[in-house]
């Protein structure tokens, strides 16, 4: 209320919506501090980081030579188990809306296919055994977010992140350092996953990958499950003579990846179910057909993605429940 009382911030996205929450706390007891303190907020957040709040700003209006277009992109995350074709999906998603696709196991590949200092330093890690820690990840995620913006500014980046988080501790570091604007879990039923991933090929001379399973399964309606339709992804004759089985491909091994995946995404679900991010879509039928609709599942997220974050007092973000009552009609 005083301008003395001001004073200036720069703040990340991130720390704006934590701001917002706090203010919602310590404020309970008066509800005019939350509509000023949070509408405040809120307006920082739509304006990006290096926003200024200062005495200079009079009725907490706010200045920002940051601001760029791409604020309003998608951020989303996708998840599902081996054998889904979360890359496939995210790849072509990120494609259709002009996104960046990442992949953190490919950031890390990179690193150490340049033998860069840090990839010397995963190298010597994965040698050993031992998985790449959390810290190194997310530097390589930031590297990558900020080489996509023009401006340097990471935070003004959309993206599809595929396969990532993989634990809770990820989750939640990207929940509360990141903008989400969606989890989107792919799901499909174990026997379908089995007989996908017995059906991977590759070419041995041009690395193309092929799927020869061949998938129909009848409706069950007592169990309400749909009918599942997946055509093979079949090799053109160049490729046929050459086609390779990966050596871990076995029924013994992609049932005990299966589990150990449930194991560790349980947890990573529910921080995003716990945000209001996780939505679920089961997959029946092949891309051509599941590509399409899948885009129109995705796509009122994207209006969305330049709303509040979840959680903020007075945001007007998706609420899961009615975005998927929403895009029922389209799936």
């Amino acid at each position: 209320k005083n301008p003395e009382h001001f004073h200036i911030f720069k703040m990340s996205l991130p720390a704006v919506s934590r701001l917002s929450r706090f203010c919602a706390l310590r404020c309970a007891s008066q509800p005019q501090h939350i509509l000023e303190v949070s509408a405040a907020a809120l307006h920082l957040q739509h304006q990006g980081p290096g926003c200024v709040w200062g005495p200079d700003a009079p009725s907490c209006s706010f200045s920002s030579s940051s601001h760029n277009a791409q604020n309003s992109a998608l951020r989303a995350v996708f998840l599902g188990p081996p054998g889904v074709g979360k890359g496939t999906y995210a790849s072509r998603i990120a494609n259709h809306f002009g996104l960046p696709h990442i992949a953190t196991g490919d950031l890390i590949r990179e690193e150490i296919k340049n033998k860069t200092d840090m990839g010397l330093q995963i190298q010597n890690i994965v040698s050993k055994g031992q998985l790449v820690p959390d810290p190194i990840i997310f530097e390589l995620l930031h590297r990558r977010l900020s080489h996509e913006s023009s401006s340097g500014d990471e935070n003004s980046v959309g993206f599809v992140l595929d396969g990532f988080p993989r634990t809770r501790e990820q989750a939640q570091a990207v929940v509360s350092t990141m903008r989400i604007d969606l989890a989107l879990n792919l799901v499909l039923r174990e026997e379908v996953l089995v007989e996908k991933c017995l059906g991977r090929r590759v070419c041995s001379h041009c690395g193309t990958n092929y799927n020869i399973a061949d998938i129909h399964l009848p409706a069950d309606p007592s169990a309400r499950r749909p009918a599942i339709v997946m055509p093979p992804l079949s090799p053109p004759p160049q490729c046929a003579p050459h086609l390779e089985v990966r050596a871990d491909d076995t029924e013994e091994v992609i049932r005990h990846r299966l589990q150990v995946y449930k194991d560790q995404a349980a947890p990573v679900e529910e921080v995003f179910r716990e945000a209001g991010l996780l939505h679920s879509y089961e997959l029946t039928q092949g891309i051509p057909q599941t590509l399409p609709r899948l885009l129109e599942f995705v796509r009122p997220f994207c209006k969305h993605a330049d709303q509040p974050q979840r959680g903020a007092p007075g945001g007007g973000g998706v609420d899961g429940k009615k975005a998927a009552a929403a895009t029922a009609a389209t799936v």
